[in-house]
């Protein structure tokens, strides 16, 4: 993957403000942290681990900012928690809601109706600091987001910070209490129970990414060792004299350890858990390594230190707040899914130029307010002031149009009729041509055509279950009740989406139809495997089918249907979609043998329909782009030729298997259409469930019912 947009890696935070001299190693660290993700994002395929940019900034954020809350406690006996949180509205808020706001505007003028509401709900998650639960709870796939990725998903570790930032404080307002009760150091206490806190987060990341890899990268729970770890390292090298040897040995193993994790990791790997232990502790150890004031030669601190890096690190907030809404929307315009040359080059340019301007003329001059009569007090209170000020604005900002759009999208949806102006599939047929009118608009819209799906996947037939729900049972039964005939129907989601018409068909023809279906299982006793760039968080390929398909082959057998319907995706659009694959053609078309001769023997007829062809997966944002007819169309010999079908080439050779060929009711001689009879064809890689209605006539013909 070249060049694509991943919400994986994103920059945590800004530098804290500390009051002390800042280091200039670690502004050279930032720079470093904030280079990888770049690159990363740029082109993934230089730096397949460039994402642990993250895990250098929460590190860092944790070494400065818990070193400084501990030093106070450490001098006062007390934590201020309104001036910390004054200085993180100040340092934070200011250039985040020139950011925000410049996407809501972009979004408004840039992307398509049918994104605005994701992206602008998002912004919302962003403003308030829970965008990191947001993306868990909807599943965000970081590993392959590209233009449809959210402009706002790197607000995601800004969440993780700020939640971790609440929850620090009152842990060491707590220390402090418990010393004064028993006596003991306050700054003792604390680093017990921030041990405490990293360790237990570190155990809780490394089992719950192997659970859920997914959301285990962007919620709170198993980031926080990350930050804890920086804190505790700069408790630790406050006691600890670290000498020239160790000094240059941790320099040249952190940086190594660092380097090595963005070349060899990927997002193949169960992220973060136990293996970002690597850019982590070698982050600290960079971090211990700078802390002579006087380095040697030798060390590395000092190369960290050159001018150049210091200038980066020093912008690398703004730098990373613009960097990703610039590369996601220079993808939106193009309509592209990966970055070419020039727009690289463009991204960096704009990137860079936008983050001095922000440095320059928001962070700095908020961060560093003109003296007010009166002191602390009255300063504490206009930050908290404007903090307020500017996540109302944000919220509102996104709110109106978020549900401007939301209105127009279910609107849309409710206006989807089939009709003389729209006769889908129909107007292909060979024997009656029927001319489409081209000024009427097309249904669906395509800006919801991405839902126009069949019932039966609202209904939960999707994920049958025969072990829970029978054959015989009314679960997932349409049709007439107690019909004299019955027609079974299993398969992956490219069978599940031609429910519709087979409901239709049944109806007409007075028969019953029992669907017994499981997305991403293929009728077939050859189970595939992920292949190593496969998505961790997944469930494993087949896990469920082997139990499941023999429970609905013996119920077969048992209650003879009159016509099994089965149909599957292509393999290689299990590889494309999903990273899946079976050890050889020859392994899948012996699996599906298996499963149709067994059927077939028993005397019970089978109806296999051929894959539907695929179409290009922006399909719906080019017809929102370009209305024009044809604009959007695939050519069939990369639409159909380029994908086999197993199960239909198995199929032809078995007795008492019937093949369906739909094929040239959704594509001509030498185009499959993204419009045909003024019906969206395509919703994704599966058809939209209005086209499929109109399929309804020649699937009953082809069928023989």
């Amino acid at each position: 993957m070249t060049s694509t947009v991943s919400a994986r890696a994103s920059v945590p935070t800004a530098p804290a403000s500390t009051g002390h001299k800042q280091r200039d190693d670690i502004q050279g660290l930032r720079a470093l942290a904030v280079g990888l993700v770049l690159v990363y994002h740029l082109r993934p395929g230089w730096l397949p681990g460039g994402f642990v940019g993250v895990d250098v900034f929460f590190v860092i954020s944790g070494y400065l900012i818990i070193g400084t809350l501990t030093g106070e406690l450490r001098r006062t006996g007390r934590v201020g928690l309104l001036s910390f949180y004054a200085r993180r509205i100040r340092r934070l808020l200011p250039a985040a809601t020139v950011v925000l706001l410049a996407t809501v505007a972009a979004t408004v003028l840039l992307v398509p109706v049918s994104r605005r509401p994701e992206i602008l709900r998002e912004v919302v998650a962003s403003a308030l600091n829970v965008q990191n639960w947001v993306l868990a709870v909807f599943s965000s796939d970081y590993a392959t987001a590209t233009a449809s990725a959210s402009p706002v998903q790197h607000f995601w570790s800004l969440s993780v910070e700020e939640q971790f930032y609440l929850v620090i404080p009152l842990l060491l307002l707590l220390s402090a209490a418990i010393a004064r009760r028993s006596g003991s150091r306050p700054v003792a206490v604390a680093f017990g129970a921030i041990t405490v806190l990293t360790v237990a987060s570190l155990v809780f990341s490394a089992v719950y990414t192997q659970i859920n890899h997914g959301q285990a990268y962007f919620i709170t729970p198993t980031r926080m060792w990350e930050l804890g770890i920086g804190g505790l390292t700069a408790m630790v090298v406050r006691r600890v004299r670290v000498r020239f040897a160790a000094r240059l040995a941790l320099g040249w193993l952190g940086l190594g350890a660092v380097l090595v994790s963005a070349f060899t990791f990927g997002t193949h790997m169960a992220f973060p858990g136990w293996i970002a232990l690597l850019p982590t502790l070698g982050t600290a150890a960079l971090l211990v390594a700078g802390t002579a004031e006087r380095p040697r030669a030798g060390e590395l601190s000092p190369l960290l230190g050159v001018l150049p890096l210091r200038y980066v690190g020093d912008i690398s907030y703004s730098l990373y707040l613009w960097h990703w809404p610039v590369v996601v929307f220079l993808l939106e315009e193009a309509g592209a899914a990966k970055l070419s040359k020039r727009q690289v080059l463009v991204a960096a340019v704009s990137s860079l130029v936008l983050a001095a301007l922000s440095k320059h003329l928001v962070e700095d001059p908020l961060r560093r307010p003109r003296p007010r009569r009166g002191g602390a007090r009255p300063r504490r209170r206009a930050a908290y002031a404007l903090g307020a000020c500017m996540v109302v604005v944000t919220t509102v900002a996104a709110t109106v149009p978020w549900q401007l759009a939301q209105h127009r999208l279910d609107a849309l949806s409710a206006d989807i009729a089939l009709d003389a102006d729209h006769p889908g599939a129909l107007a292909l047929d060979p024997a009656h041509v029927l001319t489409a009118r081209e000024d009427v608009p097309v249904v669906p819209d395509p800006s919801v055509a991405a839902k126009d799906i069949a019932s039966v996947w609202h209904d939960g037939c999707g994920q049958y279950d025969p072990v829970a729900y029978p054959m015989n049972s009314d679960k997932c039964a349409y049709g007439r009740a107690g019909a004299a005939k019955t027609m079974v129907v299993i398969g992956d989601s490219h069978m599940t989406q031609f429910a519709t018409a087979l409901i239709d068909i049944a109806n007409r023809a007075g028969w019953r139809v029992k669907f017994m279906l499981h997305d991403g299982c293929p009728f077939s006793a050859a189970a595939p495997t992920k292949t190593r760039d496969a998505d961790p968080s997944r469930p494993e390929p087949f896990a469920e089918c082997p139990g499941q398909d023999k429970v609905k082959i013996d119920s077969m057998l048992a209650d003879k249907p009159d016509l099994l319907v089965t149909a599957a995706m292509s393999p290689e659009s299990y590889l494309n979609d999903l990273r899946w694959a079976w050890k050889s053609p020859e392994a899948l078309t012996a699996g599906y043998r298996s499963y149709l001769e067994k059927i077939t023997a028993a005397g019970i007829p089978v109806a296999v329909i051929r894959d539907t062809p695929r179409a290009d997966d922006n399909v719906l944002n080019c017809l929102q782009r370009n209305p024009a007819p044809h604009s959007c169309d695939k050519p069939r010999s990369k639409a159909v030729d380029a994908f086999t079908d197993p199960l239909a080439t198995t199929a032809a050779t078995i007795p008492g298997v019937r093949v369906v060929d739909l094929t040239n009711w959704i594509c001509t001689a030498d185009l499959c259409p993204a419009v045909v009879g003024n019906v969206v064809v395509y919703r994704d890689n599966h058809l939209t469930d209005t086209y499929i209605r109109t399929l309804a006539t020649p699937l009953r013909q082809a069928l023989g019912i």
